[in-house]
């Protein structure tokens, strides 16, 4: 997931969220977040239809430029 992990004085860790907001992250943190997203549908979803993930992400970017 997208979180930070807090250990609490009692040796347990807590699951703090983190933002999603693309205008609150830096270059890296999106990046991390860009390859989780897409490691999770390509392992649900995306790799039923696509032979890589690279095809994938090429057929992603040719439904972007139709959008404008």
């Amino acid at each position: 997931g997208h979180y930070d992990a807090i250990q609490l004085p009692d040796g347990t860790l807590r699951k703090h969220p983190r933002s999603i907001a693309f205008s609150s992250m830096d270059e890296v943190e999106f990046q991390q977040l860009y390859k989780s997203a897409l490691d999770v549908l390509w392992r649900w979803i995306l790799s039923r239809t696509f032979r890589t993930q690279r095809e994938a992400e090429n057929a992603a970017a040719q439904l972007m430029s139709f959008a404008g």
